[in-house]
Parts: structure tokens; sequence; C-alpha cells
């Protein structure tokens, strides 16, 4: 896919690979290099490239981008729409992307609590989207109704992004 958008984010080279450096007691760099890594399902999988070996920092970042290149097609994500409906262990709402949310504010010497049921979704990559009800204002009951319906919203957002992303 290419990069038409000037709002989309720009894709990131590196992306699954960061730098590793051990300094000396001296403060002196004493070895550095780079590491790929994938963790997905929670496993994990790393690979380091040094610079010694491969010749400097450049060739070192090169070899581990082909390394990444070759791996990541193992190693690639869910599709976000399934990762978008399926609950996680942490969950404790029992509906992705929606939870309580409670706001302190301090004004002199009084605190006031605002609780709001907040969704969350990515309508497409790079962009996040909230939408918060107050309980204080709607209800719990219905303020919780009003942010699954904008969470069910904001996925079909998704899945329309997604389905022309398949046809482009």
């Amino acid at each position: 896919m290419t990069r038409t958008d000037p709002l989309m984010a720009k894709p990131n080279q590196n992306k699954n690979i960061s730098r590793a450096e051990t300094f000396g007691e001296n403060g002196k760099l004493k070895s550095g290099g780079w590491l790929v890594r994938f963790v997905r399902a929670g496993k994990s999988y790393q690979a380091y490239f040094g610079d010694s070996k491969h010749g400097g920092q450049r060739k070192a970042l090169q070899a581990a981008r082909l390394h990444r290149d070759e791996m990541a097609p193992k190693y690639a994500q869910k599709a976000p729409s399934t990762r978008a409906v399926n609950p996680s262990a942490r969950n404790s709402s029992g509906v992705v992307g929606v939870r309580w949310l409670t706001r302190r504010v301090k004004k002199g010497k009084k605190t006031y609590e605002f609780i709001f049921a907040t969704a969350e979704w990515n309508p497409e990559p790079g962009v996040r989207k909230t939408a918060a009800f107050s309980a204080a204002k709607h209800g719990e009951k219905k303020a919780w109704e009003l942010a699954c319906e904008a969470r069910r919203k904001g996925i079909l957002q998704l899945k329309r992004y997604l389905k022309q992303a398949a046809a482009a």
C-alpha cells in the first residue's frame, strides 16, 4: 500500500528494530548493534546484529532490516479487525474498547469526580478516535450503551477502511 494521504502516518523503516548499546566503566561504547524483535500472542522472538560482526552500524542495520523482512510473514500480526473484536485476558469490562474512566478535578480545596463511559477505536492505521459519555448527564446504563454504540460505529469505519485497502 502506497502512502497517498498526507495525514496518514509515515511508514516506519525500522519497525520491529531497535538499537542496543552497552558502555564500559569509562563511559565509552563497548558494543552496539541492532535488535529485531517480534512479540505475538505472548511469545517473543529476538535476533541481534552486532556492528563489529557486520562491518559497522549501517551494515548491521541493513542486515537487521533484511532479517526482519524475511521473518515478518511468520510473525505477521492478526488483522486489525480480529484484534478489534476479541477481548484480551486483561479486559474487565466485557466489551472490547469500552471502559469506565474517572476524572478528578481539583478546584481550590475541593476535588470533583466525573465518571465517563469511554469508547476507543482506530478507524485506520495511525488514527485513534475516542468518545466519552458522562454518567452524571446520561445515567450509568445509558452512558455505557452510548459508548458501546460509538465503538460499534467506529469498528464499522475500520471494516470499510480495510475493505477499501484490500480493493486497492
